[in-house]
């Protein structure tokens, strides 16, 4: 499991490195404008009715079942994969029809602020997007069933590919003056992904489909895929709701806030990219089967090393969160306006941003123990104080409430995962020890800032980030409980070193 996690987790460090290289391009060629803000929008319209019913059929349904099927019986695990890849395109035929000729109407209904020639933009992106749809439903099952098979590469580098794929598409949209490249780098992306995808599962012979099987089979098959999947069917339907509401709701704040919110998110969900979907994808893999009491065990001891590691970030964001803005996308057609919005909403998503990550692994593992009923019950009562939030607060916090309202989701559904695991006295402690270092950084934090307000932004920002570093390095191994906590992760790395030497 830890091999595996190292693997998905470097390859999520090349994809924010890329991802970052990205950003910075399309921050100075693009700023917060239309053209961004189109695409932005094109690639929500895509991925909301595509994600509705891919990544929780995915994660809670299909792979929990191949794994099970896959060790006990194998010809089963076959008619399943079969069934799921017919139903699959056809559910990716309905998608690309509904997306290529409703465009203009689905973006209407997304961007009520937006002027008219930022939606004829959006909704001719989105047509080309459309082509996308079944490449990036097919490259998603793929890479979950090699996922299933302890293969994980392919998986930990599709973001890497994504933001080559926009790179390319930005540089081409100001070569050939067309905006309309962005959608295609989109669409390239996913091809060669998918390709490249199909030809990693060929040869080891992983791609085994069942190519006659009865029609009980069949159906007995699909029934346990739906008996997985059906508690969760609500799910996506909150989540892409919730994402539409925050598309409207920036929009009615003022355009710039609809490119700076994917700006500000770049920064937030490193954490979960790097650390909480590794461990997501692990295990639903490795997870899957085991009782629970050994499942509780595990996640003890990794949800206090993740507690350790993402506080402290969460913290250093909300106190720098101008300055990060600033030195990473401050240049070219991102003005000082674009900075001032996208540090607000910044600071709202830092305020959750480790609850985010935690609550992220949690809700994964619980798919991967079929406990899909509390996923939905957990879901839903957390995104609907997320929006709450965003509707009832804009007017008066502004771009503050699209991070806040994010924030609260993440602290509420991390809540109820600890209680569902009853992990409430095993990661007390550590919140405790946590709580107890934030305050003396926010005060060392406060107090810098007052006696060095007359340096540069630059210089102060370094200043702090080695203050950061300086202070936790210090605080948690002066902790006993805090110390004994990352004690595992420095063997593990200690062993897996000397195995790579």
């Amino acid at each position: 499991m830890f091999r595996a996690f190292l693997v998905l987790s470097s390859g999520s460090v090349i994809g924010k490195l890329v991802g970052f290289l990205r950003e910075i391009l399309m921050a100075a060629l693009f700023g917060t404008g239309t053209h961004v803000a189109a695409y932005r929008v094109a690639q929500t319209a895509m991925l909301m009715p595509t994600e509705f019913f891919l990544t929780n059929s995915l994660e809670a349904g299909f792979v929990p079942l191949y794994v099970r099927y896959t060790k006990d019986d194998p010809k089963r695990a076959e008619a399943l994969l079969s069934v799921i890849v017919m139903l699959f395109l056809l559910l990716a035929g309905i998608i690309f029809l509904f997306l290529f000729f409703c465009s203009s109407w689905w973006v209407r209904i997304l961007t009520p602020g937006m002027n008219d020639a930022g939606k004829i933009l959006t909704a001719s992106m989105l047509r080309v997007m459309a082509l996308a749809v079944p490449l990036y439903i097919l490259g998603m099952l793929m890479a979950y069933l090699k996922m299933a098979h302890g293969r994980y590469l392919t998986a930990s580098l599709r973001s890497t590919i994504q933001s080559v794929g926009l790179i390319s598409g930005s540089l081409l949209a100001i070569y050939f003056k067309n905006p309309l490249f962005l959608a295609w780098g989109f669409v390239f992306a996913y091809l060669f992904y998918l390709v490249w995808l199909l030809c990693g599962l060929y040869n080891p012979g992983l791609l085994r489909f069942k190519a006659s099987f009865s029609r009980d089979l069949a159906k007995e098959t699909f029934s346990a895929f739906w008996c997985s999947v059906r508690p969760v069917l609500i799910v996506p339907l909150l989540i892409q709701g919730n994402i539409a509401i925050e598309r409207i709701v920036a929009s009615l704040i003022g355009s710039t806030s609809i490119a700076a919110v994917d700006y500000a998110k770049f920064v937030t969900e490193t954490v979960v990219i790097l650390i909480a979907a590794p461990l997501g994808m692990v295990g639903l893999s490795t997870l899957s089967g085991l009782d629970s009491d050994s499942v509780r065990q595990k996640l003890g001891q990794i949800a206090n090393i993740v507690l350790i590691f993402t506080i402290p970030i969460s913290l250093f964001v909300a106190c720098n969160n101008v300055d990060i803005v600033h030195i990473l996308y401050a240049r070219g057609a991102f003005d000082q306006e674009s900075v001032r919005v996208t540090s607000r909403i910044l600071l709202g998503f830092s305020i959750g941003m480790w609850a985010q990550a935690l609550s992220y692994y949690f809700i994964r593992v619980l798919n991967s123990q079929l406990r899909n009923a509390e996923v939905l019950l957990y879901t839903g009562v957390s995104i609907l104080i997320d929006i709450g939030i965003k509707l009832l607060l804009y007017r008066n916090l502004g771009p503050l409430a699209l991070g806040l309202g994010v924030s609260m989701n993440s602290i509420v559904l991390l809540l109820l995962t600890i209680r569902a695991f009853r992990l409430g006295t095993s990661l007390l402690l550590s919140m405790l020890w946590m709580a107890l270092g934030a305050v003396f950084y926010v005060i060392t934090t406060m107090i810098l800032k007052h006696c060095l307000s007359s340096i540069s932004s630059l210089s102060y920002f370094a200043l702090s980030t080695a203050i950061f570093c300086l202070f936790w390095v210090v605080y948690i191994p002066l902790v006993p409980h805090l110390r004994k906590s990352i004690n595992p992760v420095l063997d593990k790395l200690c062993r897996y070193k000397d195995k790579s030497a």
